[in-house]
C-alpha cells in the first residue's frame, strides 16, 4: 500500500499537463486534481490506496452490510444525510442508496443478482456486434444539476484522447489512478459531498468566509457544535480554507481543506 499515492499523482498529473491539448482537457486535470484532494482532505488516503491496489480483483464489496432489509431500511430513515448512490447488502441481496434530496425521497434500490442478469442475457442473446467508439460526452455546465456520474463520464472522455499521445508508465498510471478516484468517492456515496466541496472551492475564491479561527482546535470546537450534518460553508484557519464536510458513512462532521488556485492551476510545482 502507497500511503504516498495521492502525493505522487497530483505530482504526475501536472507533468501530464503536456499532453492536453484543449481547455477540456486541462479542466479534467484540474477536476482530477480537485477529487484527488476532497479525499486527502476527508483523511481518506490509506482506504484510497487500498481501494486503487484491489481495483481490477477485489469482489464487488458493500459501503455497510445488514442483516435484514428491515434493517437497512430503518437505517436509511434515520440518517441524517444517507449515501446517495453507494452499493449497500441486506441479507442476501445488494442495493443502492437513493436519496432524492430535491424531493425529500429516500430508497433502496434492489440490484437484479448475478443469477438473475445471467438469465436475462439468455433470453435476449443476440448476435455480437462491432463496438463502435462512444460518442464525445456533452461538457457540464455550471448551475445546472450537479451530477457525478456525467463529470466522471466526461472527465473519462478527455483523460483518453490525452492517453492516446502518452507512452510514460508513470503518467498512464497517474491518470488510471485518477480516474479509479471518482469510482472510490461513488462508492462512498459522496456525490453530494464533492458537490458541495466543489461550491466551497468556488465560494472560497469570491466571498469572505463564514468564520476565522486561529487553530486548529478552535476550528474543531466550533465545528463539534454544528448541526448533523452541519450545513455547507467555508472557514478559514490562519491563512488556509477549509469547507465543513460530513462523512455519511461514519456519521462524522469533517474540515476539509481547499487546496490554492496555484495548486490546482496548470504549470504549479
Amino acid at each position: 500500500m502507497n500511503l504516498d499515492l495521492i502525493k505522487m499523482t497530483l505530482a504526475r498529473l501536472h507533468e501530464v499537463e503536456r499532453h492536453a491539448t484543449t481547455s477540456d482537457q486541462v479542466d479534467a486535470l484540474k477536476v482530477c486534481r480537485t477529487m484527488l484532494c476532497f479525499i486527502q482532505g476527508r483523511g481518506e488516503t490509506g482506504e484510497f490506496a487500498v481501494f486503487v491496489e484491489n481495483f481490477d480483483t477485489a469482489p464487488v464489496t458493500p459501503l455497510l452490510s445488514f442483516i435484514t432489509k428491515d434493517e437497512a431500511d430503518t437505517w436509511l430513515q434515520n440518517h441524517p444525510a444517507p449515501p446517495h448512490g453507494a452499493l449497500i447488502r441486506a441479507a442476501n441481496d445488494f442495493y443502492t442508496v437513493v436519496d432524492a434530496r430535491a424531493l425529500r425521497h429516500r430508497k433502496l434500490l434492489r440490484l437484479p443478482s448475478p443469477e438473475e442478469v445471467t438469465q436475462t442475457d439468455e433470453a435476449g442473446d443476440e448476435p455480437a456486434q462491432e463496438v463502435e467508439e462512444s460518442p464525445e460526452p456533452p461538457r457540464p455546465v455550471l448551475g445546472t444539476k450537479f451530477s457525478l456520474f456525467k463529470l466522471y463520464d466526461r472527465t473519462c472522455y478527455d483523460l483518453h484522447q490525452m492517453e492516446k499521445r502518452m507512452s510514460s508508465p508513470e503518467e498512464l498510471e497517474a491518470i488510471r489512478t485518477a480516474r479509479i478516484s471518482f469510482n472510490f468517492v461513488m462508492r462512498e456515496g459522496e456525490e453530494y459531498g464533492f458537490e458541495a466541496y466543489l461550491e466551497g472551492l468556488r465560494s472560497a475564491r469570491t466571498a469572505p468566509p463564514l468564520a476565522s479561527f486561529a487553530t486548529r482546535e478552535e476550528a474543531d470546537t466550533w465545528l463539534a457544535t454544528q448541526p448533523e450534518p452541519p450545513s455547507p460553508a467555508v472557514i478559514s484557519i490562519g491563512n488556509e480554507f477549509y469547507s465543513v464536510g460530513y462523512n455519511r458513512r461514519r456519521k462524522m462532521r469533517l474540515l476539509i481543506r481547499i487546496p490554492t488556485q496555484r495548486e490546482l492551476d496548470t504549470q504549479a510545482p
